[in-house]
């Protein structure tokens, strides 16, 4: 009887075993990729923050887990990112500008992939924080003689927001990849911090751990 016991539990355990290989595709025990991603960013800026700035750009690294059965992957980046300021020029009056804004954006996010081939395009969406320095001079005045009284609205701290986003990646080997990706910030307004939304436009280079 006891081998009997013995002898049905290797069946099981042989059948989820099979069952485990037919749902992934196992590399060293693990039943994911493993993405790691250095992008530079080029940033469009919009709204009311289209008032104070004019471009952006910067950087992020990023490391992704994906689930290649199943399509999806999470994961986190973290980056840095500066904004072109705007300046302001009245006849008789000395030439205004701001200060450079700058900001360290942590973003948790989630990809769905329509292919696992070697072009591998996705959409997603991430949510996260972002700290910055920012000066608001431009979007935050009621007068020209309050605005050149002031010597800059300067405001820091962090906000929160949402980041959908589109892209396609591009892996020859399996272990190197190219991306190309676009991306919507959206930011929320905290206290004198005002809102932000912004369009981006994503290089990025990507090393594959299978």
């Amino acid at each position: 009887m006891k081998r009997a016991y013995i002898t049905l539990l290797l069946v099981i355990l042989s059948t989820l075993s099979l069952s485990a290989q037919d749902r992934h595709r196992l590399s060293g025990g693990e039943p994911y990729d493993v993405f790691l991603s250095i992008r530079g960013n080029y940033i469009l800026t919009q709204d009311n923050f289209k008032d104070n700035y004019d471009w952006g750009a910067g950087g992020t690294f990023q490391i992704e887990f994906q689930y290649q059965e199943i399509k999806l992957s999470w994961g986190v980046s973290l980056g840095y990112e500066r904004f072109q300021p705007k300046t302001l020029k009245w006849d008789y009056l000395p030439t205004k500008q701001l200060f450079v804004a700058q900001q360290v954006p942590l973003t948790v996010f989630c990809n769905y992939y329509f292919f696992n081939e070697k072009i591998k395009p996705y959409v997603g969406v991430g949510v996260g924080t972002v700290w910055g320095r920012y000066d608001y001079s431009f979007s935050n005045y009621d007068n020209i003689v309050e605005y050149y009284n002031r010597d800059f609205e300067g405001q820091s701290g962090f906000k929160f927001g949402v980041i959908p986003r589109v892209g396609c990646m591009f892996s020859l080997d399996h272990k190197n990849g190219f991306g190309l990706e676009f991306s919507m910030q959206q930011y929320f307004q905290n206290d004198r911090l005002e809102k932000q939304k912004t369009f981006a436009a994503t290089l990025q280079y990507t090393y594959i751990i299978d």
